[in-house]
């Protein structure tokens, strides 16, 4: 016999059978002590478990490497010198490589101590600063706010564009996410659906049972699992405004489209909204996904920085969403509210009438003629608008300006996809026929609902289509 400590009794060898008493049941297999069942843990097929990025502990690790050569250059009396790259134009930082010295042979951007002058010293305080506070949230497992730094050092950083440039900057020269280093921003983008998000910490956030106005999207990395329930789509919209009239109305439950998720970036998205979109995109591939923006420049900008992200922070991981559909608006939408119709007592109105209908075809024609399609009558419709300058504005310089630049964008790019030539095609009959729209111009005297379901069933039976015949 020898004694086992964790049993605390004494045990016969295995090789020798152990005599047991035959009024008492034998000891059951150590698996089958655990009060747990192994088909209790299995997780619901709604249910996904959310991926965790391994980068923090890389931060950290370059955050201590950084550190020592800082230590080592006080101990030779040598000045203090820190990586420091914009994101424009940043490179990876080696921490075994010089700032005088990099690896690729460029020169690498940097702040020193003692300073050359008064502003990079102030740069180097703030700097630091900033290190010194992502390794204590690193250590200590715990997430601080780009605003919480900025008002606990207020004359040092003197605004909040200075704190938020400096540490995408240096999650930019460490090569990790901003979030890799445990500072976030403050939450902005807003969600409402049939959708539960499990917090790391065991709390839940129910979103169906939040307010009119939806709550507030948490970091991704602060969420353990996602329960989708039974949600059919997600849709993203530009403007808060539509949010909230979606989200009051409960759309996302009441859509013939099935329930849904609703959120929205108010205009640009922040990095925490794009890292919600691609983890959900990320988990549940499926999941058809639509956006919702204005007939504008700035609106396919939104569209695209949803899809592509932004070059400012095309070095953070999980921010494209590639999948996501352009519901609308597009220019097809807007002209096709014009009314079409002529009616038994248009004749009362003569000529004027003919005049009106002839102009609303040839615009439709000029546009129809973008795609070589056969020109067509657009359908009836109950809008009593007879005028596409009664739901849209000329383009301002400013807008112009814009379409330009996205254009430049679009072009830089090596081979378009399908997307990408269609954001250029709007784009140009945007600058051809000199109109922009609101996504009110598709409503119906308020109500969007109508045109939302009809969108959505269309877009959720072709990709269905596409699914059964690719499998």
């Amino acid at each position: 016999m020898y004694f086992c400590p964790i049993r605390n009794q004494y045990l016969h060898p295995p090789s020798q059978p152990t005599v047991t008493n035959s009024h008492e049941r034998p000891s059951p297999p150590l698996e089958q002590l655990s009060p747990v069942r192994a088909s209790s843990t299995r997780v619901p097929h709604n249910i996904v478990i959310v991926p965790q990025s391994h980068s923090s502990d890389d931060a950290l690790t370059k955050i201590e490497a950084l550190f020592e050569t800082i230590v080592d250059a006080i101990s030779v009396g040598s000045p203090i010198t820190i990586p420091y790259r914009r994101s424009t134009n940043a490179q990876v930082f080696d921490p075994t490589a010089s700032a005088s010295n990099p690896r690729d042979g460029r020169h690498m951007d940097s702040v020193r101590f003692p300073g050359r002058n008064p502003q990079e010293l102030r740069r180097f305080e703030a700097l630091f600063r900033i290190i010194e506070i992502s390794h204590e949230a690193l250590l200590s497992g715990t997430l601080v706010t780009k605003r919480n730094i900025y008002y606990q050092n207020m004359e040092l950083f003197r605004s909040q564009s200075a704190v938020d440039e400096m540490v995408d900057n240096l999650a930019f020269t460490l090569g990790v996410g901003r979030n890799d280093l445990n500072i976030v921003a403050t939450a902005k983008g807003l969600v409402a659906g049939q959708v539960e998000l499990i917090m790391r910490g065991g709390s839940k956030i129910n979103c169906a049972e939040s307010s009119d106005s939806g709550v507030l999207l948490p970091s991704i990395s602060a969420v353990e699992k996602i329960d989708f329930q039974s949600v059919k789509w997600l849709l993203v919209i530009e403007k808060e405004a539509t949010f909230r009239t979606l989200s009051a109305s409960r759309y996302y439950t009441v859509s013939r489209a099935g329930s849904g998720i609703l959120v929205t970036g108010k205009g640009y998205p922040d990095l925490a909204t794009r890292k919600f979109l691609a983890t959900i995109h990320s988990v549940r591939p499926r999941l058809l996904m639509f956006a919702l923006v204005d007939f504008d420049p700035h609106g396919i900008s939104v569209l695209r920085t949803y899809q592509y992200s932004s070059q400012r922070l095309d070095h953070e991981e999980r921010t494209k969403v590639f999948g996501l559909r352009w519901l609308g608006i597009r220019s097809s939408d807007v002209l096709s509210n014009t009314v079409m119709t002529q009616d038994c007592s248009a004749n009362s109105q003569g000529s004027q009438s003919s005049q009106d209908l002839s102009s609303q075809e040839s615009i439709a024609y000029s546009v129809d003629a973008f795609e070589h399609e056969r020109p067509a009558k657009r359908p009836r419709s109950r809008r009593t608008k007879s005028h596409p300058s009664d739901y849209t504005a000329p383009l301002t310089e400013r807008d112009r300006e814009k379409a330009v630049s996205v254009l430049r964008d679009i072009c830089g790019t090596t081979r378009l996809d399908a997307a990408e030539r269609e954001h250029k095609l709007e784009l140009q009959r945007m600058l051809m026929l000199n109109i922009k729209a609101e996504i009110q111009a598709v409503d119906d005297f308020g109500d969007i609902t109508n045109w939302l379901d009809k969108r959505l069933l269309e877009h959720s039976r072709d990709v269905n289509y596409i699914y059964r015949y690719s499998a």
